[in-house]
């Protein structure tokens, strides 16, 4: 079931937009939904998606995302991941994720792990 989680994050990583677009296709569903810290509103549009992406690569080149940890229940999944940058410390997030049919349907990310205020 978590595959495809894995096959979406890569595409943060991927060097060319036929492989972000390729990583992006084989994970999500028609009815896709995106949203984290950074979106102003949730994005569900395929091509908006991979813009988005886009301009991370083009904002740090070499940098990946990375699924560290995976946890699932009924459809649903939580997992962490790492943003590795270059000369620069890693980041974590999590983002929360209901699969339908074996792709995303709906991911919710949130930036670091939850730490207690």
């Amino acid at each position: 079931m978590t595959e495809c989680i894995h096959t979406l994050l890569s595409a943060w990583g991927a060097p060319t937009a036929d492989e972000r677009a390729s990583a992006t296709d084989a994970s999500i569903g028609p009815d896709f939904c995106y949203s984290d810290p950074r979106t102003p509103a949730p994005i569900t549009d395929r091509d908006d998606y991979i813009n988005y992406i886009k301009m991370f690569a083009e904002m740090a080149p070499g940098a990946e995302a990375k699924v560290v940890n995976i946890s699932e229940r009924d459809g649903s999944a939580r997992a962490t991941v790492e943003f590795g940058m270059p000369n620069m410390p890693a980041q974590r997030g999590q983002y929360f994720i209901d699969i339908k049919d074996g792709k995303i349907a709906r991911i919710v990310g949130y930036a670091g792990m939850g730490e207690p205020s």
